[in-house]
């Protein structure tokens, strides 16, 4: 009896990364921006230097540069050394990294890695995107609550449609 395994995660597997951890890293990750943080133009590669596969994506459709996202396992060893080779592998333009680190228990925790130090967001910079993002997760709530209505609603403009003709 053959294993099904999600196909991204095959992927992941079968890309050349060594280790699994970091594999599955990715693929969780992978999974948390393309169905949780809806992110756009979600991409993959791996970094044979490091080991290690990273994504980049872009937070929405006008973003100009996608972010560069760093999938690890929680146990990963990291010092300032390794963050400088991180830095000077990747594609990165402004050298920065979002560290996205995997428990064993599939909790995620995203860490904005920069160059230098960087000031913190305002407090009117912090609310404005905790409204956007609780706007964003209502409208995702709504649609799903809402979807079987939606579907029948569609299902009905189409065949009203088509009776037309």
């Amino acid at each position: 009896m053959s294993s099904k395994i999600h196909p991204m995660l095959e992927t992941f597997l079968k890309i050349g990364c060594s280790d699994m951890k970091a594999a599955s890293a990715a693929f969780a990750v992978y999974m948390d921006l393309a169905e949780v943080k809806a992110v756009w133009d979600l991409q993959y590669a791996l970094c044979q230097e490091l080991d290690l596969i990273y994504l980049t994506a872009k937070d929405n459709a006008t973003d100009t540069e996608p972010s560069i996202y760093l999938p690890l396992p929680a146990s990963h060893s990291i010092s300032a050394e390794w963050l400088l080779k991180v830095q000077n592998t990747l594609p990165i333009r402004n050298k920065s990294v979002i560290m996205a680190l995997k428990d064993t228990d599939s909790t995620l925790v995203y860490y904005n890695v920069t160059e230098g130090l960087s000031s913190p967001d305002t407090p009117e910079e912090v609310q404005k995107k905790k409204a956007t993002e609780d706007s964003r997760k209502f409208m995702q709530t709504e649609l799903w609550r809402k979807r079987k209505q939606l579907y029948e609603s569609a299902k009905s403009a189409s065949q009203h449609n088509d009776d037309k003709t």
